[in-house]
């Protein structure tokens, strides 16, 4: 390191022999302007302890994150009673009187492959 930076050392010990003493007066004309500007800033009480729905809404992204959350939750219970035609009508389900067999694992297919022999 001593032959890579030899001719910056020079530059270093010169300029910590130099002492530049401040001008008389200089610390303590800015000591003052400190305490003339740390003087004016008034401080501020603590806030007190948030709500419960104080910090909700904040975790929800304020009230435009309340909207759309409002929103979605009314589309849903709008899909949910009234579908679209793609979708199955789940009033129309519980209001049967008839029972309704549904096939939710596709168990016919299923024993149908297994009873194929190969």
């Amino acid at each position: 390191m001593d032959d890579k930076h030899s001719d910056l050392n020079a530059f270093f010990d010169a300029a910590r022999r130099d002492s530049v003493a401040m001008p008389d007066g200089l610390r303590a004309r800015i000591l003052a302007d400190a305490g003339r500007v740390q003087g004016g800033v008034a401080l501020t009480a603590p806030a007190g302890q948030t709500g419960f729905f104080e910090r909700l809404r904040e975790v929800l992204g304020g009230w435009a994150g309340i909207g759309g959350l409002a929103a979605a939750c009314a589309a849903g219970v709008w899909m949910g009673f009234a579908p679209p035609a793609a979708m199955p009508d789940p009033v129309a389900i519980l209001m049967q009187n008839s029972e309704t067999q549904v096939d939710l694992f596709a168990s016919e297919t299923l024993q149908m492959a297994m009873a194929e022999d190969f």
